[in-house]
């Protein structure tokens, strides 16, 4: 039987807690008018976690990070294959570690940090749809490696506190900035990293959050956090609706 329930009367971090103390395995489904997303449990614990904004399997997405290659994802894979059919049960993530094709820890971080995205845009929520399906699996998408509930509230909790200071300068996605004319002093203090240079390179002209979303492939928090740094700075500019840049620090 389903446990069901609506964000309204039931917070994601309730519903988490109970699968979590109950140690159950199954999915965890979210749906609304625009959007739904869902989380697969092992025991308690979560291993993998999809939403509108990311959809990819988590060996796609190890190969588009570059932690491994496209060839010896499908030489992983077909081992898993080979494996199945002798009943053996190593996980994708064992076998990509085996092979001596990506170090554990690697893989550990990766996983934990790519589950941690995805939830937090799940945890922003404000209204929609709970099912945990406790007969349901999603063995395709199980590596080897989980998150606890508990780490995942935690780090959920802190982006979101960060998020809210956010909004106070990048109150939507619509939101335009363009290079600063004259940068600030503060400009002199930041040392981009190579994801902010790719930000910056993209803005020679007016570019919103969510055409920078699109452009770079960054989910919306990596990309607002970072805009926010560089606007902070006065390294860019606000836009504003009639195509004139604010003053940096508005």
């Amino acid at each position: 039987m389903a446990l069901e329930g609506n964000l309204k009367d039931f917070s994601l971090t309730d519903m988490f807690r109970l699968v979590a103390s109950g140690r159950k395995s199954g999915i965890l489904y979210l749906e609304r008018a625009d959007a739904n997303g869902k989380v697969c449990f092992d025991n308690g614990r979560v291993f993998f976690a999809s939403s509108n904004w990311n959809r990819e399997s988590l060996g796609r997405r190890l190969v588009k990070s570059g932690a491994v290659s496209e060839k010896q994802l499908r030489q992983a894979l077909g081992l898993q294959k080979i494996q199945k059919k002798e009943k053996a049960g190593r996980r994708l993530g064992q076998i990509l570690v085996d092979e001596g094709y990506l170090d554990s820890k690697i893989l550990e971080n990766f996983i934990q940090d790519q589950v941690n995205d995805t939830l937090f845009d799940l945890f922003r929520w404000e209204e929609g749809n709970l099912r945990f399906e406790a007969d349901e699996t999603c063995d395709d998408e199980d590596i080897g490696v989980s998150v606890s509930v508990e780490n995942i509230i935690m780090e959920s909790a802190r982006r979101l506190e960060i998020w809210n200071k956010i909004r106070e300068k990048i109150p939507s996605m619509d939101t335009a900035f363009t290079m600063a004319v004259a940068p600030g002093d503060k400009s002199m203090e930041i040392h981009l990293k190579p994801k902010e240079w790719m930000l910056l390179c993209y803005l020679h002209g007016r570019r919103t959050v969510r055409e920078l979303i699109d452009l770079t492939g960054y989910n919306d928090f990596e990309t607002a956090k970072i805009l926010y740094g560089m606007f902070s700075v006065g390294l860019i500019d606000r836009v504003e609706s009639s195509g004139g840049a604010a003053a940096a620090g508005v």
